[in-house]
């Protein structure tokens, strides 16, 4: 059996405490999560939310998981695609990060 030095484990409980520490740091909680209205207000404010709402008036639902994620699909008939509208953001920073869209304008 090999015997690992002091020295060798006081760097990887050190290491080990550092990856901690940073994963705290970048996963922290949101201090002040913004409303439901107010992430559609957001989703709704970007060109392709203003393209969307001009011939659409589904309503949006709003998903908190890793992002804040704003759907608003509209099924026009049954038997027709689903036209998408989800904007997903950044709770943190409230950015816009990304879009899945498919509809017809």
């Amino acid at each position: 059996m090999t015997r690992i030095s002091r020295r060798a484990r006081l760097l990887a409980f050190g290491g080990l405490l550092l990856i901690f520490a940073i994963a705290l740091v970048l996963l922290r909680p949101v201090t002040a999560p913004l409303s439901d209205a107010e992430y559609i207000a957001i989703a709704k404010n970007t060109p392709q939310g203003q393209l969307y709402f001009q011939n659409h008036t589904a309503p949006c639902s709003v998903a908190r998981v890793w992002n804040v994620q704003v759907n608003c699909d509209y099924i026009a008939a049954p038997g027709t695609p689903t036209e998408k509208f989800r904007v997903y953001i950044d709770p943190r920073t409230n950015a816009v990060v990304d879009f899945d869209l498919q509809f017809d304008p």
